[in-house]
């Protein structure tokens, strides 16, 4: 294995190491933030999450540089992480030259900082808060440098978000369940839609995801409106 592939083979193994054991959110932005310089070669990272008073406030950094950084967005709601909540989208700025942001820009570059990322970190499809992560030079991103930056940011989210007591223990039991009962669900669906329609099974299911995925909605959904009646197999359109 090539060596850049296995340090973040190891990296990822640390952090979901960290997420399925004993951990708290503390720990795992620890791991994050590291996990950025030593994969996508950052300078600092910092982490800012949305509060419920609406601002952002400062949970994670590198160094008292990022920190101050992260702070002094929180504070005048300038920069690219206060753009990458608001607008739940990855914000790039590979030259702070030649950036948007004058009070924030002027300080990054003033603290040592040419570029910086900032990507979203999601739940529940919305942004909760941004992950940035600074660079000394003039730094674009590659595709896959976002989507590593991405799956970091959502690994971040994902250790701030479980819990770490036994009541996780018994909320995986009851998942378990309740996926087995959808899956025993689908399965019926799959054999009325078959039996009505007088298809395969693979052709049957394939109309169910066909039209969960057009109508966005669950798999699940679909299933239990067919099972419950609510659904006639006949309006699953064939393509």
């Amino acid at each position: 294995m090539p060596q850049a592939q296995e340090q973040i083979a190891v990296t990822l193994s640390e952090l979901t190491a960290s997420l399925v054991g004993r951990h708290d959110g503390e720990s795992v932005l620890r791991l994050v933030t590291a996990a950025c310089e030593s994969l996508l070669s950052a300078s600092a990272t910092g982490v800012l999450l949305a509060d419920p008073r609406g601002g952002l406030s400062v949970v994670a950094a590198s160094d008292e540089r990022a920190r101050f950084l992260e702070l002094l967005q929180s504070q005048i709601a300038e920069g690219p992480c206060v753009d990458c909540v608001r607008d739940n989208a990855t914000i790039a700025c590979p030259d702070l030259e030649r950036g948007r942001w004058p009070a924030f820009a002027r300080a990054a570059l003033e603290a040592g900082f040419r570029a910086v990322h900032a990507v979203p970190m999601r739940l529940a499809g919305g942004a909760v808060g941004g992950l940035n992560v600074f660079y000394a030079a003039v730094t674009p991103w590659r595709e896959w440098e976002q989507r590593l930056g991405q799956v970091l940011a959502d690994l971040a989210v994902l250790g701030l978000s479980l819990e770490d007591d036994p009541a996780r223990t018994h909320r995986l039991a009851q998942q378990t369940l309740t996926t087995l009962n959808d899956r025993l669900m689908l399965a019926h669906a799959i054999g009325m839609v078959a039996g009505t329609l007088d298809t395969s099974t693979d052709e049957a299911r394939r109309l169910i995801f066909g039209y969960a995925a057009t109508q966005r909605s669950p798999v699940r959904d679909v299933a239990r409106r067919l099972t419950g009646g609510d659904l006639e197999a006949a309006e699953l359109p064939a393509s």
